[in-house]
């Protein structure tokens, strides 16, 4: 019998990361096309983001006064969002709202109950989602704890101000700019 030998992915070739973010970028225009939330034009280029694991993107809204849009995470994990207003913009504390959120909805979907953010098809399916949602969760875990990682951390691009739709435009080469944690 042949053996199949599988092609690794080479995320240090600007392309391959570009097809990446593109991906993860549609991930988050399904997420709110899917639940008909009306938001402003999503930036190309993540807010902050370390491929092929996880991205933070910043999406803004349509001008509703007092809110200013959202934080949308996409990845190797389940899409979701979080508004803007309730962060600094630190990326560690974003990733640390998401952590916290899915563990508990982890628990929840492994006992069978639902859990409204997420949309689970067939109940029977519940225990098992919640276990890859924990799985995915316990890693993003020990990211945030690790201290070491955090250090000269910085977003991609600032919190936009949606009153300036074009302002969230980066070009490309601003992306071999950033300094985030090493892919593991």
């Amino acid at each position: 019998m042949k053996k199949i030998e599988y092609v690794k992915t080479d995320y240090k070739n600007r392309f391959n990361r570009q097809l990446w973010l593109e991906d993860r970028r549609r991930d988050l225009i399904h997420y709110f096309d899917s639940r008909n939330i009306n938001n402003g034009r999503l930036s190309k280029i993540p807010y902050w983001c370390v491929v092929p694991r996880t991205s933070i993107w910043q999406v803004p809204s349509l001008g509703t006064p007092g809110f200013d849009g959202w934080f949308g995470i996409a990845g190797d994990h389940p899409t979701d969002v979080v508004p803007l207003n309730y962060f600094n913009g630190e990326p560690r504390v974003i990733l640390n709202h998401f952590v916290n959120k899915w563990l508990r909805a982890a628990e929840r979907l492994k006992a069978g109950e639902d859990y409204g953010d997420f949309r689970i098809e067939h109940i029977s399916e519940r225990p098992t989602i919640g276990e890859l949602i924990e799985d995915r969760a316990l890693r993003l875990q020990r990211w945030v704890d690790a201290e070491d990682l955090w250090h000269n951390v910085v977003p991609m691009h600032p919190i936009i101000n949606p009153e300036i739709d074009e302002s969230n435009a980066v070009d490309d080469s601003d992306l071999e700019q950033t300094k985030n944690p090493p892919i593991e």
